[in-house]
């Protein structure tokens, strides 16, 4: 059996997420970000000193893009590694990387205000919580 597109969630889930993606990217973008390089710099901000391999978990990436987005981020000068020995290492925020961040959280809240006045309260919190059931059952 085959589903068309109408019926294919994974069409309706990839679709969606390009379309978010792509206009999240376009307005965080003056602020020298990518919405994967957000995400990092967001986890850096709530968690605090947070390494690699925890990011990827958080994430659920593998270690080896969270890295080339370290590194990205790095060069950009928005973080800093601060080494526990010659192999770890956790991730800082700089000073210009917590401005960008603050700067992007701003296009973040406007981005989720507009889902949330596409959608009901009710439904935008059973979208998350589906999601999330989803998520933790793969």
């Amino acid at each position: 059996m085959s589903l068309n597109k109408d019926e294919s969630l994974e069409y309706a889930l990839t679709t969606t997420l390009n379309v978010l993606r792509k206009k999240f990217n376009s307005q965080i973008s003056p602020y020298n970000l990518s919405s994967e390089q957000y995400a990092v710099m967001r986890l850096v901000d709530e968690i605090g000193e947070i390494t690699p391999t925890k990011i990827a978990e958080l994430l659920k990436r593998d270690k080896a893009t969270i890295t080339r987005i370290i590194n990205s981020l790095e060069k950009k000068g928005f973080i800093n590694k601060k080494y526990i020995n010659s192999k770890s290492y956790y991730l800082l925020l700089t000073q210009e990387g917590e401005i960008n961040l603050k700067l992007a959280d701003k296009v973040a809240v406007e981005f989720q205000n507009k889902i949330k006045s596409i959608l009901s309260e009710e439904e935008f919190k059973c979208l998350l919580e589906k999601l999330q059931k989803i998520r933790n059952n793969f």
